[in-house]
């Protein structure tokens, strides 16, 4: 395989991966948030896929309903990553 094809093979892997790490995070707490301080334009605000397997180990290891304290121990990890704060509108909550 000639170096240029294991190039854009490389880039095929990296984007399946990133797409796949989009999916997962669309399950997870900061979705939540950037959906609710940027509604259809959430996706645009995606963390690394790094921090989304972080944030899905730390949701997992909350028991997928994290209380209050654990809110706080993932710190930024459940929170939107444009780092705003986004308040639930009332029809959100």
């Amino acid at each position: 395989m000639k170096e240029i094809d294991m190039i854009i093979q490389l880039g095929k892997r990296l984007d399946e991966q990133k797409e796949a790490a989009f999916e997962l995070w669309t399950l997870l707490p900061s979705y939540r948030a950037a959906q609710i301080g940027h509604g259809d334009y959430a996706g645009e605000h995606a963390p690394s896929v790094k921090d989304i397997i972080i944030e899905a180990n730390l949701f997992i290891k909350h028991g997928l309903a994290p209380t209050a304290e654990q809110y706080a121990e993932a710190g930024e990890y459940y929170s939107c990553p444009c780092g705003e704060e986004h308040t639930p509108r009332k029809h959100d909550a």
